[in-house]
């Protein structure tokens, strides 16, 4: 149901605009043609009376004053494409005529002053093909004739014919009878369906250029916003498009400046505190250095060391979310494998399945991190590291298992929380300082990605790090 809506009813703006305008340029040709068609009776009428009543009276008082001997070649002189007439001892057609059939009889009759005879008769007939097979010469003595013939080679297109047929009782007591075809365009002609599909064309053609040309902007505040999201640094945008666009990348221009000069000045304030912080605690250690008790001096400077590395790691932590590195191209297994060398120097047990080469724009120094974070709280909680890379879904994926005990799945979002350890013992030296998960999730979403804790089925857990594909 989703594909069938699709094909209904589009997402893209521009296959949307052009569904609508063939929609209305066909309601529009359905309404032309039946405006056409209501006038082609009114048409068909005016023929009869300016051409098919005249002939046939001109036609009837020649006859009327002439020879027998010189009456078919009259007859024949008169033979026109769709038009032709004979000379017959009967009407060709007797019934009764409808209300539009004694009208054009009267209108004939009032034409034939001065020719004694009977009134004349008239037949419309639909669907009928005239002038086949007609006339009085010898050589058609004593043959039938149907004037209701089907359309051949003097209709090329599809036509809904008719033909009036209109009889004139002769002095003599024979009968004039003349047909005169009139071919009128069906509904839905060859020529609508050619009107309707070069309009189409033409439309679609020039709107899909102009609405491509319009939105160009449009698509370049998408890819800039896209590209904003995660982290980049961007140049800013040109003004262009019609109004309401270059209003709104006038705007993303001013908010990306603003946020960019935020995180700026906030890197300045933290990297100040550093500094700051950094002087005293020095100057601490170097005090406690000269107490004499042991024992005394040795609480103290484990103080001043626990103290340093949390000021540490919270500044790591800022400056993990206002990151200004540089985007670059490099290849996720490379990097990954760049991480697991960096454990196994230290004797971390790290494992890594096969892993495609994968090109992917990031932040390496800061991807590195937040894998680094991973690997390392595998090792610490699972004692081992399996390392593995795919993409699926539209999606590049890192997972990253351990062997440990897992996390309780009520417990699995209080993990991200900076500062959080689920680990009982408040050592640093078996739980560290909590914000391992923390910086690591950062990161990932400056990429615009994605990072899940799984608990797997047996035992241990699975980080997933999901990053858009590009």
């Amino acid at each position: 149901m989703k594909h069938l809506r699709w094909l209904i009813w589009p997402q893209n703006f521009v296959a949307r605009l052009i569904i609508s305008l063939v929609a209305a340029l066909a309601l529009a040709q359905v309404a032309l043609i039946a405006i056409l068609n209501s006038q082609q009776d009114g048409i068909a009428e005016r023929v009869v009376h300016g051409q098919t009543l005249n002939v046939t009276a001109t036609m009837a008082k020649l006859l009327a004053t002439s020879p027998v001997d010189e009456q078919d070649h009259i007859v024949e002189a008169f033979r026109a494409r769709q038009l032709c007439a004979g000379i017959e001892i009967a009407p060709a057609v007797n019934r009764e005529m409808n209300a539009t059939e004694k009208d054009l009889a009267d209108r004939l009759l009032r034409q034939l002053q001065g020719l004694h005879s009977d009134a004349p008769r008239i037949a419309i007939e639909q669907n009928t093909a005239p002038c086949l097979d007609l006339g009085n010469g010898p050589e058609n003595s004593g043959q039938p004739r149907d004037p209701k013939l089907q359309a051949g080679d003097d209709f090329p297109y599809p036509s809904r014919l008719v033909t009036v047929i209109t009889q004139v009782p002769l002095p003599d007591g024979r009968w004039l009878v003349v047909y005169n075809g009139i071919a009128l365009p069906t509904f839905w002609s060859p020529v609508a369906f050619l009107s309707l599909f070069l309009s189409s064309l033409a439309a679609i053609v020039a709107v899909t250029i102009m609405v491509r040309s319009q939105t160009k902007s449009l698509r370049m505040l998408a890819s800039a916003s896209e590209r904003f999201g995660r982290g980049e640094t961007l140049s800013p945008l040109k003004v262009s498009g019609p109004s309401e666009v270059a209003a709104t990348i006038q705007a993303f221009n001013t908010m990306y400046q603003r946020l960019s000069q935020f995180m700026r000045d906030r890197l300045r304030l933290f990297a100040s505190i550093s500094h700051d912080l950094r002087t005293p605690l020095t100057t601490l250690r170097l005090k406690a250095e000269f107490i004499d008790n042991d024992e005394v001096r040795e609480d103290i400077v484990a103080t001043i060391d626990e103290l340093t590395t949390i000021c540490e790691a919270t500044l790591a932590f800022t400056r993990a979310e206002v990151s200004t590195e540089d985007t670059a191209m490099v290849d996720l297994a490379d990097l990954i494998r760049q991480v697991a060398e960096e454990f196994r120097l230290t004797k971390g047990n790290v494992h890594l399945a096969p892993l495609p080469s994968l090109p992917y724009p990031c932040r390496p120094v800061a991807l590195k991190r937040a894998l680094r974070n991973l690997v390392e709280n595998a090792i610490r909680y699972g004692g081992s590291a399996s390392v593995t890379l795919n993409k699926a879904d539209g999606e590049v994926i890192i997972s990253v298992e351990d062997d440990g005990p897992g996390i309780p799945d009520k417990d699995i979002e209080d993990a991200f929380e900076a500062f959080v350890r689920l680990e009982p013992s408040r050592s640093t030296e078996t739980g560290g300082l909590g914000l391992g998960l923390s910086i690591a999730r950062s990161i990932v979403k400056a990429h615009g990605g994605s990072l899940l804790l799984l608990n797997r089925e047996d035992h241990g857990l699975r980080a997933e790090l999901r990053l858009p594909s590009k």
